[in-house]
């Protein structure tokens, strides 16, 4: 997958002069880079870890979007995917996965229960990850459908490419 004038092109700031001389910014050909190369790590829990895996298999091929190589570590991931409900002694845990990622990261809550818990309305469960980590892509469903997962990756592309920064970075841009 290269880098063509029509990928270059179909951003905004890019000339085109006489030629072959392309003109943009660093910061849109890192931000190509990036979106073209998500490395997700899953974290999966319940109903939803299978739509996850239909999702990556032949039928649906996440890999054609970018999002090939499945990562189980977390210092070489820049998506997670939380999936499943997420019990309060299950939550350092994905806290610190989210802490080793490396910055930019980006972060999809799949489906009811680690949007908001679902239907598990108990102590023991939390009511939504975003209380703990944040979260840029939300994916409603009981379980969601593999077609939800790939539209939530191509909503963090499209975040990539224009330059926003993902949520939980504030103290990033702090000088």
């Amino acid at each position: 997958m290269g880098l063509t004038n029509t990928d270059i092109q179909s951003t905004q700031g890019v000339e085109q002069t006489d030629g072959n001389i392309i003109t943009t910014t660093i910061d849109r050909v890192i931000n190509w880079g990036r979106k073209n190369s998500l490395w997700p790590m899953p974290f999966g829990t319940a109903c939803c870890a299978i739509e996850m895996m239909a999702t990556l298999a032949s039928k649906f091929d996440l890999s054609r979007f970018g999002s090939e190589a499945i990562r189980f570590s977390p210092r070489q991931s820049d998506l997670l995917i939380v999936s499943g409900r997420i019990s309060i002694k299950m939550m350092p845990v994905l806290k610190r996965i989210y802490d080793q990622m490396p910055d930019p990261k980006w972060v999809i809550s799949m489906g009811a229960c680690a949007s908001c818990g679902g239907v598990f309305d108990t102590y023991t469960l939390i009511q939504g990850v975003d209380q703990f980590i944040p979260v840029d892509v939300y994916i409603p469903g009981c379980p969601p459908r593999p077609e939800d997962l790939i539209d939530a990756v191509l909503q963090v592309q499209q975040k990539i490419a224009s330059g926003a920064s993902p949520k939980g970075v504030e103290h990033l841009l702090e000088t």
